[in-house]
């Protein structure tokens, strides 16, 4: 009889260490839990999907930046070696920089004078970054981007494409408020 039960405690071995296992990965997952994410209700009307390519703490002037070309690129990589290396391919989509801000939303209204109205939404964080990327066929070749803070206030402009290639920038009025 002793024997019998020698044979049976060998055999319970794998279901032990299973038993194990199992409640090592129920603890982890409680500790290491990743809330899905969820869609707020009020979607926005024509709202853009973008890809955040980097975003991270930087100690630089606030500005915003619309690129759309390799040499536009190139310069902005340059100017912020802090940034990390990104696969920018100008044939397939903007990348859109907010120093000193988040970018919240990307929203595309056409215009009677066939230029896309494209909005982002931007929220003041100092010393930081968001870098994100937006399909250049979603938004089209002419476009007039607004950045707008919480309020609505237009914090910049940019028209692409300007005159000569050249991007056209025009500063709203908040910001000679944040000059203050």
């Amino acid at each position: 009889m002793h024997r019998f039960l020698v044979i049976e405690a060998k055999r319970l071995l794998p279901l032990l260490f299973l038993l194990v296992l199992l409640v090592s990965l129920s603890i982890y997952d409680n500790f290491f839990r990743e809330y899905p994410v969820v869609a707020p209700e009020d979607e926005l009307e024509n709202a853009v999907t973008f890809v955040t390519a980097d975003q991270g703490m930087l100690s630089v002037p606030a500005s915003f930046q619309v690129i759309d070309s390799t040499e536009d690129w190139n310069r902005f990589e340059e100017e912020y070696t802090a940034l990390p290396d990104y696969p920018f391919n100008p044939a397939y989509e903007y990348a859109i920089s907010a120093l000193n801000g988040e970018i919240k939303s990307v929203q595309v209204f056409p215009q009677e004078d066939g230029i896309i109205q494209v909005q982002v939404k931007v929220v003041e964080q100092p010393n930081s970054y968001h870098l994100v990327t937006i399909e250049r066929e979603k938004i089209g070749e002419a476009a007039r981007w607004l950045f707008l803070d919480d309020n609505d206030r237009i914090l910049q402009e940019i028209l692409l494409p300007g005159e000569e290639g050249e991007p056209q920038e025009s500063a709203g009025p908040a910001e000679s408020a944040t000059d203050d």
